[in-house]
């Protein structure tokens, strides 16, 4: 194994991510049990897919420097350990919010929502094979989102990303990669607004073929969403190539970027539906200057955004379940103005003991799998 491999900042900005999706799911719930909410606020609205493309942008920079790095260390890449590092990363977590969902909440009525989200029950064979070949994103659009478990629906796609993509960066250069990803990104994007296109066209009269293809075009983009995972990964490769003199680390270009990032949001523009690959671009750069702390004018390295960044994971997949109990149990005594506060504790301490008790023990069978120490 080789030394340590440490990518600062990267846990912390890990917690912000789930961080401002808790706020985005919190107005989504508050907003279908009829409660007071501002979900309709542009910048509400879109912040929960937004964080959840800078997980991908995130995941696919740090996976993508850490096969590099393999690549360069070892003149291979194990193909083998690398997937069997992913499952015991990110298998028991799911599987434990899926009995969580499928299982275990139903039998309680009063923890249910209703519209949007769908009665497990109702096709329990179908929504139960569909999670088990981690395909909850299809799931979600084929049949509906399920109660505490919606929100897995970005691990079905990075976890077909991992399949794939371990495969290109040990087969291919790092110029042939790039080439990869653009022309992908193209394709899907083309694919994006043909689908798009197509469910606008008004020759399209009937109501069950407008559905049929909406319903196409949202799998079309979920099935292929790797866009943002790929970002990540072109950014990895230009952080190997550029100096610590490169424009991209200068303090007025690294003011711009956060300025307009935090503009974009602020207004909740969303580019006719297709804001994702600007907020992943501008991630990337992020991204790209907070690893370089010698030119990053942020730092959030601390120990304890170290350690949520750590649990971030737990966050994301409790947070739902930790945000529907302390609504209901707060509404039913109008002390909804503290939600916040106790939803945070709540899904921090689920998290850590989580953390503690469940991943830790994977985590430490994957290290045995690991060419890379990371940390």
């Amino acid at each position: 194994m080789t030394n340590k491999v440490h990518f600062a900042n990267l846990n912390p900005l890990r917690f912000i991510a789930a961080f401002v999706v808790i706020i985005a799911h919190t107005e989504q719930i508050k907003s279908a049990k009829g409660l007071t909410n501002v979900y309709d606020i542009p910048a509400i609205n879109i912040m929960g897919s937004l964080s959840v493309d800078l997980f991908f942008v995130l995941s696919g920079f740090l996976i993508t420097s850490l096969l590099f790095i393999e690549k360069a260390s070892v003149f291979n890449i194990s193909i083998k350990k690398f997937i069997i590092r992913r499952l015991l990363r990110i298998w028991p977590l799911y599987f434990v919010i899926m009995i969580l969902g499928f299982f275990i909440m139903p039998l309680f009525p009063v923890f249910q929502i209703g519209d949007p989200f769908v009665n497990v029950n109702d096709h329990l064979l179908s929504n139960s094979i569909l999670y088990f070949l981690f395909l909850p994103h299809i799931q979600s659009i084929a049949i509906g989102p399920i109660l505490y478990c919606a929100q897995s629906w970005s691990i079905g796609i990075e976890e077909e990303f991992y399949i794939v993509w371990p495969f290109i960066v040990k087969k291919f250069n790092q110029k042939k990669i790039v080439y990869f990803v653009i022309i992908y990104i193209i394709i899907y994007l083309l694919c994006c607004i043909l689908t798009t296109i197509a469910t606008h066209n008004k020759l399209l009269v009937s109501k069950f073929s407008y559905d049929t293809l909406f319903k196409v075009m949202i799998i079309v983009r979920q099935r292929l969403k790797f866009d943002c995972l790929l970002i990540g990964g072109l950014f990895a490769i230009l952080n190997n190539k550029i100096s610590d003199r490169s424009f991209f680390l200068t303090n007025s270009f690294q003011l711009c970027v956060y300025l307009v990032e935090f503009i974009l949001l602020l207004t909740g523009f969303d580019f006719h539906g297709f804001f994702w690959e600007v907020h992943a671009v501008l991630y990337g750069f992020i991204i790209l200057n907070l690893v370089r702390t010698q030119t990053s004018i942020i730092n959030l390295d601390y120990p304890v955004f170290d350690y949520l960044g750590k649990i971030s994971y737990g966050i994301y997949m409790y947070h739902v379940f930790a945000i529907n109990l302390v609504i209901i149990g707060l509404n039913k005594f109008h002390l909804m103005i503290i939600a916040y506060p106790v939803i945070f504790v709540l899904v921090i301490c689920l998290s850590a003991f989580s953390y503690k008790f469940i991943e830790r023990y994977f985590l430490t069978k994957k290290n045995s799998f690991s060419v890379i120490s990371t940390g």
